[in-house]
């Protein structure tokens, strides 16, 4: 081998033996621990937004699977009141709109008394605490699958946040 080859072999010896110093180590160390101390308030403001993602995307796909839970229990179910329910409430937001509907007796000329399906349910909807989802008009869907659109209003603690259902399927869209 030419001295050049044994002189080089030498030295990556000598380099694979010597290893790192102390004060290497220490530097190293040192620029890890500050790294994690600038990165680690940002794990929670990040897991923070990624659950409040998480939330929003199951309360829009359970909007959604309202039609096909109709259809597949073969009665319509509506959605309507405040959600979640207050357990100390006598009567469902349902009960409550059938029975002033029938409690009126004289209308206005010309005004349609709504018919409810007689075999309508109330609609469950599940949320994180401190969520709130408020219909003020009755969404219906009908057992064949199909809604008659709406708007829910979800709110977050001061954040008010309306979604649009249009019909037929009622999928759930942000209203800008």
């Amino acid at each position: 081998m030419s001295d050049f080859c044994q002189s080089h072999k030498r030295n990556l010896n000598k380099l694979a033996r010597r290893g790192f110093t102390l004060l290497e180590i220490l530097v190293v160390l040192a620029l890890v621990g500050l790294m994690t101390a600038f990165s680690l308030p940002q794990f929670s403001v990040i897991r923070d937004r990624l659950t409040f993602t998480l939330n929003r995307d199951t309360f829009e796909r359970d909007i959604a699977g309202l039609s096909y839970l109709a259809f597949k229990e073969g009665h319509p179910l509506v959605l309507v009141g405040e959600y979640p329910r207050n357990p100390s409430d006598e009567k469902t937001p349902l009960e409550r709109l059938q029975a002033a509907d029938e409690g009126r007796l004289s209308r206005a000329p010309g005004q349609l008394r709504p018919s409810w399906p007689v075999d309508l349910a109330d609609a469950s909807l599940t949320l994180p605490e401190e969520w709130r989802a408020v219909v003020t008009k009755p969404i219906i869907y009908n057992a064949s699958g199909f809604c008659e659109g709406g708007s829910v209003t979800l709110m977050i603690g001061q954040s008010q946040y309306t979604y649009d259902l249009k019909a037929p399927t009622c999928q759930a869209h942000l209203e800008q």
